[in-house]
């Protein structure tokens, strides 16, 4: 569709734009992929902008008459990809608002320099006339007689018998129900719950939703079609494990959350030893359900164990049970059990993979010298690819590991790698992109964010992952501090979250909006180094300068007691004018090997006043950027 006035191809409203030339929808610049229907039906309804569109003149202009489609499952999958791009709420809309039994409407403002009016002109083709919409009608009608006759009766009973489940093209597992209740069986639920999303994972064409966006639903009284809309699925795994003494029992079921039908259900039953064979049959089974032609490798893949030890396997359930807190100690407990588990079997890769990931992770604490985390990594990550270089786990623990020590180039061929195996890693995606921005792929950077997203919605890590130092980095505040909003609206008391956006808030001159977001980060921390820093930082930028160097001189005193990453001294030094004391604490860092914050860091906008000085373009040099 040709459109010869320039003012009229670009449509704005919010942070959007669509150009309807390029057939393009871009958020803050940025294009955002959207399939050909749904982006069609943003044109009509923006044509249509503050009317009413009905579902029937939806389907006159996007499914021809001749054209024999499930028009409301077409239609209502449209609208919600279309709500995803922009970021909308069904129940609370900016944009798209649903008019019951009706249609849709646009709600927003469309109001911008090169689309100045109201009034001013369509922007799509014109609607078909009276007559040949009747004719329309009338055809669709003797069509969908003609065909239920036939269709209906053997290709609906061949749906209703066999083709559900093929229609099942993304899932969550929920996080099983304790149903012994003792907490100290809780690793159970949860392990087992974790073990069937990875063993999913190698169903061919499934998306699966990461663990930790199914498992804010734990201990929830859910509607799971509600769940599913909100974590993009079309069906959830969902189940109860129960153990008796000796004997544990395990049921599960799938559940297609478009019409919250339950299309298979199973009980299992077997001693607790057991466990590694039941959790087989049980993914086995649904990925058997899900796709019923599989290939040997993929049924090996699906059913894959990394031990028959059953003291191992619990010993790494419980392992991984604690990984999970995502906290010191939680990753310390960890350890001790992926531990043991390689001495139960010395041959348990995925025990292996655990403690890599942990080690990775530890640094971020303080709770261990980097340079001796990434050597327990790097070991614990090689063994485990020894014992099997199909792990994806154990490549992404391994490119962590890499990118600590400052090794692009191996960390970013590992994540290529862990991502080969598993597509549906958010974790690798997540850790990918913050690689990228550091060797200075911005664009591969935010594509990788945007799948970890995908994979995970419900993160609110991700989420700040995206804001900084993706976007950040980008200089695209508003969407930093939206992806910070998001990652709240997850979590009010995740203090990153809040240490984010105060930056954000000071890169757009909301200084004071920055002091109250970096107060909060320091309150949920107790006074944690980054936190006053961050709190340090927004000060000196708006003018509180004795205010600034009080919290400096605190950090200052703690480092002479305990470890203060010379990094975030060197931020505050920085936002102070200080720039010799701000290099020589930058030179500490990179001299002590300390690696956590490197990402970027030629980019990093806390540094930019230092971009034109020798000392800092030497430092840049040694890190040996790609």
């Amino acid at each position: 569709m040709a459109v010869p006035d320039e003012k009229l191809r670009i449509i704005r409203f919010g942070v959007f734009e669509v150009d309807v030339q390029e057939t393009e929808l871009r958020k803050q610049g940025i294009r955002i992929k959207l399939q050909d229907q749904p982006f069609q039906i943003l044109l009509m309804l923006l044509e249509h902008r503050g009317q009413t569109v009905s579902r029937e003149d939806l389907r006159c202009r996007l499914w021809p008459a001749d054209t024999f489609v499930d028009f409301d499952h077409s239609l209502n999958s449209s609208i919600k990809k279309l709500r995803e791009a922009l970021g909308d709420d069904s129940e609370n809309p900016r944009f798209i608002e649903t008019l019951h039994r009706r249609g849709y409407r646009f709600i927003a403002p469309v109001n911008g320099p090169e689309f100045p009016g109201a009034e001013s002109t369509k922007v799509v083709a014109v609607s078909p006339s009276p007559g040949k919409l009747l004719k329309r009608r009338r055809l669709i009608v003797v069509l969908a007689v003609c065909v239920t006759a036939f269709g209906l009766v053997v290709a609906g009973t061949w749906y209703l018998r066999y083709g559900r489940a093929t229609q099942v093209d993304s899932i969550a597992v929920l996080p099983f129900i304790n149903g012994g209740g003792d907490l100290n069986t809780e690793y159970l639920s949860d392990g087992i719950t974790e073990s069937l999303t990875d063993s999913l994972t190698h169903v061919p064409q499934l998306k699966v939703k990461s663990r930790r966006s199914a498992f804010r639903f734990k201990g929830r009284d859910v509607n799971l079609q509600r769940v599913g809309d909100e974590l993009g699925v079309s069906a959830v795994v969902s189940g109860r494990v129960a153990p008796y003494g000796d004997r544990i029992e395990v049921s599960a079921e799938i559940t297609d959350v478009r019409d919250n039908t339950e299309i298979w259900g199973q009980r299992y039953k077997g001693k607790s030893t057991e466990i590694i064979s039941l959790e087989q049959q049980i993914a086995g089974d649904i990925a058997q359900k899900l796709r019923s032609k599989l290939s040997p490798a993929n049924k090996q893949q699906i059913t894959k164990q990394g031990t028959l030890n059953p003291e191992a396997y619990q010993l790494y359930l419980k392992g991984r049970y604690h990984w999970n807190k995502r906290t010191e100690a939680g990753f310390k407990k960890a350890i001790e059990f992926f531990r043991e588990a390689t001495e139960k079997d010395p041959s348990y890769g995925p025990a292996y993979a655990g403690l890599a990931e942990s080690y990775d992770l530890l640094p971020q604490f303080g709770a261990l010298p980097t340079a001796q985390a990434i050597l327990l990594a790097k070991k614990a990550a090689t063994k485990s690819l020894e014992l099997d270089d199909d792990l994806a786990e154990a490549h992404t623990a391994l490119a962590a590991a890499s990118y600590l020590g400052r090794d692009w180039a191996t960390a970013e061929r590992e994540y290529k790698r862990a991502l080969e195996l598993d597509p549906n890693s958010a974790v690798a995606h997540h850790w990918y992109a913050i690689l990228l921005v550091a060797i200075g792929h911005l664009e591969g950077a935010v594509t990788e964010i945007r799948r970890a997203q995908e994979l995970d919605p419900l993160s609110p890590i991700i989420h700040v992952g995206a804001a900084w130092p993706v976007y950040s980095f980008l200089r695209q505040w508003d969407l930093s501090i939206e992806q910070c909003r998001d990652a709240l609206d997850l979590d009010p008391n995740f203090a990153v979250a809040h240490n984010r956006l105060g930056f954000a808030y000071e890169f757009k001159g909301r200084y004071e909006e920055a002091i109250t977001e970096h107060e909060a980060a320091v309150r949920l921390t107790d006074g944690a180094d980054y936190a006053l820093a961050g709190l340090a930082h927004a000060h000196a930028l708006a003018g509180h300068k004795v205010e600034a160097r009080r919290i400096l001189g605190v950090l200052e005193g703690r480092s002479r007691e305990f470890f203060v990453n010379p990094y975030h001294i060197a931020t505050v030094q920085v936002a102070l004018g200080n720039n010799q004391e701000a290099l020589a604490f930058l030179e500490k860092g990179f001299i002590d090997g300390y690696s956590g914050d490197w990402s970027g860091f030629d980019r990093s906008p806390l540094f930019a006043p230092l971009a034109s000085n020798p000392r800092f373009q030497d430092l840049v040099r040694r890190l040996n950027l790609p």
